[in-house]
Formats: structure tokens, sequence, C-alpha cells
């Protein structure tokens, strides 16, 4: 977890912090402080830090240029210089230079003391990743065991959280498209942060966790307009900026309290997997812009439902129970690669000859030809039915 740099420069600009260039990049996320004295320490920068340089060891003004380019480069959140002994001023070229590249550059009179200014970015850093880990593990808490109120009620109350504020729930789940070259669970934590960049404008109106290979967005006190536009905008820019993984989109329908956030996870989790059944790759968000999805939900009576079910898929099912085999789970993977043979069996890191065999073999079981249409769309339906029981 990061801290905004927008809300940082307001903690310090009491120590005489002053922003000259790159305003735009006040929404960079900050991780922590690094003090940099010429272009070659810069190269010790792991991204998201805020640095900073007395220009100790800078002739002239090309260097400074040069650091705050390395800066850039190097992912930096911007740059503090201390002016009035070794740099005197900052020249037009180097604030062009933060302006265009949106690379926030603060300057601080020589006077103000630069342990005084770090010692209250660290805190604030610290206490902002305190705080972090606390309404994370609540928030999970409230969804993963919302039977203990008393686990995270009280925290969320702490940190300001209210009950009566209207919460939805938005879940981000994540594919990878090439497990041997990208993991998604290590790249969790750089796709919140890039979340977490992107609705810095929105600061105190979402929050955003990590569940395994899935990213839970909590909204509070926004409405389903803005969120499903927020949404598809955020899913447009991380398909472009994350292009090895696909994501799967849902938001439950409606609003929930903190102890009913459990519920909104679960309707959400169910568009996501039916989303992932369909191929939904287009942003589409909630029950009613998947529209067999909807008809199942409007008619939703779970003893049919199951009943449908086990007469379409039950044989399928008790098979594998008795054998050990995993018919269900190729069939859905066979669906959620469009009906495929290739690429499920790519998928499946399988043969073609062996995948055809399986798919002959659950027709066989099932008494079915996957290949007419009326069979297909009867045992699609029964596959939606599945994440719905």
């Amino acid at each position: 977890m990061s801290v905004s740099l927008k809300y940082l420069y307001h903690e310090v600009m009491e120590y005489g912090v002053n922003l000259i260039a790159g305003e735009k990049g006040l929404k960079n996320q900050v991780k922590w402080t690094h003090i940099a004295e010429n272009e070659e320490i810069v190269d010790f920068i792991q991204g998201k830090e805020l640095v900073f340089t007395t220009g100790l060891a800078m002739k002239n003004d090309e260097d400074l240029l040069k650091l705050v380019k390395k800066a850039n480069e190097r992912d930096a959140s911007g740059l503090i210089v201390f002016i009035g002994k070794y740099i005197e001023n900052i020249s037009d070229k180097v604030i062009d230079y933060c302006d265009n590249s949106n690379f926030p550059l603060f300057t601080v009179p020589w006077g103000m003391e630069m342990s005084d200014t770090m010692r209250s970015l660290t805190i604030n850093i610290i206490e902002s990743e305190k705080t972090y880990i606390e309404i994370s593990n609540a928030l999970k808490d409230a969804i993963f065991l919302h039977e203990h109120s008393e686990l995270y009620m009280p925290r969320l109350n702490k940190v300001g959280f209210k009950n009566e504020w209207r919460y939805i729930v938005t879940l981000m789940e994540l594919e990878s498209k090439d497990i041997n070259v990208y993991r998604v669970e290590e790249h969790t934590s750089q796709m919140i942060n890039f979340i977490e960049e992107e609705l810095a404008y929105i600061r105190n109106n979402f929050f955003c966790l990590s569940a395994g290979q899935s990213i839970i967005i909590i909204f509070y006190n926004k409405n389903e307009q803005e969120i499903e536009s927020i949404l598809k905008n955020i899913y447009k820019k991380m398909v472009k900026e994350f292009n090895n993984a696909n994501f799967y989109i849902a938001m439950e329908n409606q609003s929930n309290n903190l102890q009913n956030l459990h519920q909104g996870y679960k309707e959400a989790k169910k568009i996501s997997k039916i989303n992932r059944l369909l191929r939904n790759n287009n942003a589409h968000l909630k029950y009613n812009e998947v529209g067999l999805y909807k008809l199942l939900l409007d008619l939703y009576d779970k003893d049919k439902m199951k009943s449908f079910y086990d007469k379409t898929l039950g044989d399928l099912a008790f098979y594998d129970k008795v054998n050990n085999t995993d018919y269900v789970e190729i069939l859905i993977n066979y669906f959620e690669n469009n009906c495929s043979i290739i690429e499920t069996a790519n998928t499946l890191y399988i043969h073609r000859n062996t995948m055809n065999y399986k798919i002959n073999k659950i027709e066989q079981i099932l008494d079915i030809n996957l290949s007419d249409i009326g069979d297909r769309s009867k045992i699609y339906i029964a596959l939606m039915i599945k994440y719905l029981l």
C-alpha cells in the first residue's frame, strides 16, 4: 500500500515545501523516501519513492536536469530540491521538463531542516500503511467472517466507516493468458497500486483490497451509474497496461451496509463466474447487462434450478464422484473457451486427441451431441445454474 503524493504534500507544506512543476503528477503514489545527490545514486531507486536532493554534488543546472530525468525514468514519485546553498534556483528547462512529464518538482528553502521534512513524510507513510492493513483486514472479516461483527465493526467505525453508508461491492477476477510467463497473484499488488493511482481523485469513496486472484473494490457513497462509468474506464486502461491477463468485472446489484458486504461479494462473485463462462471481456458489469443470467435471477427458484441442473448434468457429476474424474470441470473449460477443442486443450495443457476423447465421453455419459444447438444451449444454461446454486 502507498499514499498519494497530493496527500503528503498537504501534510508537509508547513515545512516550506512548495510545488513548482508537474502538478498533474500529484496523483502519484509514494511508498518511501530516498536521498540522491547525483545521477548514479538514483539507480538505487526501486520505484514510488519521493526523492530529496540538496545539490551538494551538482556542478551546474545540467546535472540537476539529468537527476530529474533519471528519477522520472526510475519511476520516482517526485523530487524535493533544497535551494539556497548548492542550488540557487531552478531553471526553466528543468521546470518545463517536469511539467511536460507530469513529474512533481518541489522546492524547500535551505533554512528548513531536511530531517524534519523526511520525518514527517515517513511517519505519514507508515501510518498510512498501518491504517490500510487495519482496514483491509477488517473488510475481509466483514466479507468472509460476517457473522462475527465484533471482529470488524469496532475497527471500521474507529477509522471512520459508517454502517449506514451505501456500500457497493465490485469484483475484478484476474486470469493469466500464459501461466508460464505471467503469474497473476504476484502482480495483484501492482494492479491495486495502478487502480489506486487512477482513482486518487475519489480517494475517500473507495477501498481496494486483494483476495487470492481477485481484486475487491468497495465503493461507498457513490451511485451505481458513477461506479459503472469508473469501472469501465479502469477496465479499458488495465487491459492496455496489463496485457498478459484477462479481467472479469462484476458489480453487485444493490447497495448494502457494512454488515451485509458479504452478500454483495457473493452476488458479484456469481456474476464474475457467469462473465467468465460467457468469455465476457467487454466490461459487462452487473446482472442486468447479462441477459440470460438476468432471466435466471428474475425467475430464481432454487429447487427448480437444482432439478434442471440434476436432470441435465447430474449423471456427469455422479460419474465424476464415482470414478474420480473431472468431466464437469472439463465441460466448464470447454464452454469458457467458446467450445473450441484446440483452445480448451491448450488451456488444460493436454493433447487435442485427449480432449476429443473427453468430449466424446461426456457426450456418451449425458447422451447428448455438443454440436447440436439445442443440447449445447441446455448444457450452457445448466452450467450457469451451477454458479447460482
